[in-house]
């Protein structure tokens, strides 16, 4: 992803080409922000527009709830970042139960691509900070981030839309918006290279930080006809999706990226030397993450619902296929599982309860979930199995 940072910082050297600024080696000081063309009349009006919607339909907070707040932005005009950010919101939502406490930003997917969601830009990224924030309860509730671009070797994450739009995301940028909008407790994800730089500074008992790469490595899978780089396929495609929690994901996450990035190596060493020569060696990505205990706890408190469910969902499918003969691998007793079974639906419809959820709507989201698996099952079977044969013993 090096490759995107450069033309993105390159932006601004063609935006400030004049006067002192074109001598600055950074005009921003130091501050977040990025060197802007304005948007036409109608454009910069319809961002308006879908600001305002985004941060209106926030959903007050819940007292004696652990709510979770989701915002991702795609920070780069490629599709494979708009996707990565759109889909990682979904799985977010379903399993936070914050469908109607997610913000999503884009930089876009063109010139040619009409405006979906807000634009990434550093003032409606503070923005969706600063509603969340005025929202929720500091003290009970969780934030969770997710950003996806290009990434560069100081650990700068790119900002870039359309040509008219250049600047970065540091570490520290996104530490010091949090701390000014009162924000305690949450879950930092970034996929980006070297993004392990954003490990040290969010290292404290509030927060979870998990990062696509070490500080010194890049990653994979940021092709524009991608659906999603490695890391966002491997943690929210697979691991979350299929059912495991954010810790839990992050680490089957690990064990999927090394092999897709070995297959990668492999065929980089079978090729000619003189093509190898003029490429460089795909070396493993090595993701990171750091736990606070605090967080931590919290996190397991806000997904309590979402993984009941999601068990509930898995068992209901491993049932149905145990009843038709085509049982999943170790869960071909229908008893059991239909024991287990009724024990996560009533947790789920317990916990359900709790957040002000009726059994349908949750019986609802059960069988939501349960179709997902089917669809995922021939694809990713091991998850799928694995996820079920846990719940088992939830």
């Amino acid at each position: 992803m090096t490759k995107g940072l450069a033309l993105g910082l390159a932006l601004l050297g063609t935006v400030l080409a004049s006067g002192e600024a074109a001598a600055q080696r950074d005009p921003l000081g130091g501050q977040f922000g990025v060197v802007e063309v304005a948007l036409s009349p109608l454009e910069a009006a319809r961002d308006v527009e879908l600001m305002a919607d985004s941060l209106g339909k926030i959903a007050p907070q819940r007292p004696g709830v652990v709510d979770t707040y989701v915002l991702t932005a795609s920070f780069w005009n490629d599709p494979v970042f708009e996707n990565e950010a759109k889909e990682a919101a979904g799985v977010l939502a379903r399993r936070y139960d914050a469908s109607d406490r997610t913000i999503v930003l884009s930089a876009g997917r063109g010139a040619r691509s009409q405006r979906v969601y807000p634009q990434a830009s550093p003032n409606n990224f503070n923005a969706a900070i600063g509603r969340i924030a005025k929202t929720m309860d500091p003290k009970e509730d969780l934030l969770v981030v997710f950003v996806t671009s290009h990434g560069g070797e100081d650990g700068a994450v790119a900002l870039q839309e359309q040509g008219r739009m250049g600047g970065a995301l540091r570490a520290l940028h996104l530490r010091t918006s949090l701390q000014q909008a009162g924000i305690q407790t949450k879950l930092v994800i970034v996929s980006a290279c070297f993004s392990g730089h954003f490990i040290l500074p969010f290292s404290n008992p509030d927060t979870v930080v998990l990062t696509a790469a070490a500080a010194d490595k890049t990653s994979f899978g940021c092709e524009p006809s991608r659906d999603w780089t490695f890391f966002g396929d491997a943690l929210f495609n697979h691991s979350m999706r299929g059912g495991a929690g954010v810790i839990a994901a992050f680490e089957e996450a690990r064990g999927i990226i090394s092999g897709w990035e070995g297959n990668m190596h492999s065929g980089w060493q079978a090729k000619p030397q003189s093509v190898r020569a003029r490429e460089p060696e795909p070396l493993a990505s090595n993701p990171q993450m750091a736990i606070g205990e605090k967080a931590l706890a919290v996190i397991n408190a806000a997904e309590s619902y979402g993984t009941a469910i999601s068990c509930a969902a898995h068992l209901s499918f491993a049932l149905d296929r145990a009843k038709t003969g085509r049982a999943l691998k170790g869960l071909n007793d229908i008893g059991a599982l239909t024991t287990a079974l009724s024990q996560a639906t009533d947790r789920a419809t317990a916990e359900g309860q709790t957040r002000g959820h009726t059994a349908q709507e949750t019986g609802r989201a059960i069988a939501t979930s349960s179709a997902t698996a089917l669809q995922l099952y021939q694809g990713q079977q091991d998850y799928i199995v694995g996820h079920a044969t846990t719940c088992m013993g939830a």
